[in-house]
């Protein structure tokens, strides 16, 4: 089966692009009442992202499933289970991603589910591939044999550097050439998009724009000061606070003085900013408060519990608890089945979180990918761990979320003689 491939920098519409192919293909092929498109990333963000453009799209009436390729892969090995049993393959387990995905790649090489995926989804839109690792890559590889696949990536906004050289590329350029789109659709403002392209060429950026400004904060206050000042300046809308790197306490600090107090001759502030948290954050803070041992009864477990009720997925702990009682008999229960359904509920809090944010954020740059803001302060401090090309995808990928302005405070002037910030 064919497949269309874009690729591009950030904000060139490669999304934008996926869908206008996607409304041809249905525009000249209607699909069958039992026919679906399926929607596959890696991340949830962008999933989110692809479900709101596909809803929008008259032609599609909403006959669409848009979904993670981890969650697709569980799906299709637990409906294909017996198969895969017949063939010798062991199931995994639910949070061993990897082995599933791999397991559901070779599933779907399998004539049945060739034929089931060609009666069922005739197109596959894949966004953010550079993110996908070679189980999940194979996985889309398989069903090039089964479905006309859309796909868009940039290699470049690829921030782990062991899904690089991009798995994709192993196939995709026996079966298509990409097209390359260069104009930039997030932003018109010309200090970000030639900030952006320095960076992407490992060229010196400049450092003293209105709309794009690289400062110099040795001090938490001063940093604190120039974050406040930017809050208050902004003119409304959103505004993002990302940095590559909290380790050294220097971000939180800063962060921590904006909330508490105000700062500067013009006084501005306190400002609520919130944290982002991660899945794996939260879960290691939540067991760690909870201090349930390696097993104990269930009326053990819901004492440590009660005094946590204050959270919304300690309740809902509390209730599975309870449930497990009521239902199967259970009177002892583990510390490894409370982290694993705490697992779960990360994955589902992620997968079904709404699209509504606050104003003022903070978080990694990582969490910031698939995302826009209004404006966006970058903090750049001492602890950056990563070697000189990963620096630069990351000051990339927090520039390019930018719509309006970008402000990165540097904690150290040495630190501008090296890259990102020169060549």
């Amino acid at each position: 089966m064919p497949i269309t491939a874009f690729e591009g920098p950030a904000g060139t519409g490669k999304t934008y692009n996926l869908i206008a192919e996607l409304c041809v293909r249905l525009r000249n092929r209607a699909l069958a009442s039992h026919e679906r498109v399926l929607a596959l990333t890696f991340m949830h963000g962008a999933r989110r992202r692809l479900d709101q453009q596909l809803r929008q799209i008259r032609e599609l009436d909403c006959r669409f499933q848009a979904v993670t390729l981890d969650s697709f892969a569980w799906k299709l090995v637990q409906r294909w289970r017996r198969l895969a049993s017949s063939l010798g393959y062991a199931l995994p387990a639910e949070e061993n991603y990897d082995d599933t995905c791999a397991l559901a790649a070779k599933l779907m090489a399998r004539p049945t589910i060739k034929s089931w995926i060609r009666l069922s989804y005739p197109i596959l839109v894949v966004d953010e591939a550079q993110d996908l690792s070679f189980e999940r890559s194979a996985m889309i590889s398989a069903a090039t044999d089964s479905c006309h696949v859309l796909l868009a990536f940039d290699e470049f906004q690829c921030l782990d550097p062991g899904l690089r050289p991009m798995a994709i590329h192993s196939w995709l350029t026996n079966l298509c050439t990409p097209t390359s789109l260069t104009q930039c659709r997030r932003t018109d403002v010309n200090e970000l998009l030639e900030a952006a392209h320095a960076i992407r060429n490992g060229q010196a950026i400049r450092h003293d724009g209105s709309r794009f400004k690289v400062a110099i904060t040795p001090s938490t206050v001063l940093a604190a000061t120039y974050l406040a000042n930017a809050i208050s300046w902004r003119g409304g809308g959103t505004l993002a606070v990302l940095t590559p790197s909290r380790a050294g306490g220097f971000v939180n600090e800063v962060i921590s003085m904006v909330q508490r107090q105000p700062l500067g001759r013009q006084r501005s502030g306190p400002y609520p900013i919130q944290w982002e948290g991660s899945d794996e954050s939260d879960h290691r803070e939540i067991c760690g408060a909870l201090r349930i041992p390696e097993r104990c009864t269930v009326a053990e477990a819901i004492a440590h519990l009660d005094q946590h009720m204050n959270t919304p997925v300690v309740k809902a702990l509390k209730e599975w608890v309870i449930r497990q009682r009521r239902v199967l008999g259970l009177e002892e229960i583990s510390v490894d089945q409370i982290h694993r359904f705490l697992k779960r509920s990360f994955t589902a809090r992620r997968r079904h979180a709404g699209n509504r944010q606050s104003q003022l954020l903070a978080m990694t740059i990582q969490q910031a990918k698939n995302r826009e803001f209004d404006h966006v302060v970058v903090i750049w401090p001492y602890t950056v761990p990563n070697d000189n090309e990963q620096k630069r995808r990351l000051l990339y990928n927090a520039l390019t979320r930018a719509q309006q302005s970008c402000l990165v405070l540097v904690q150290a002037q040495r630190l501008l003689n090296q890259p990102p910030f020169s060549s």
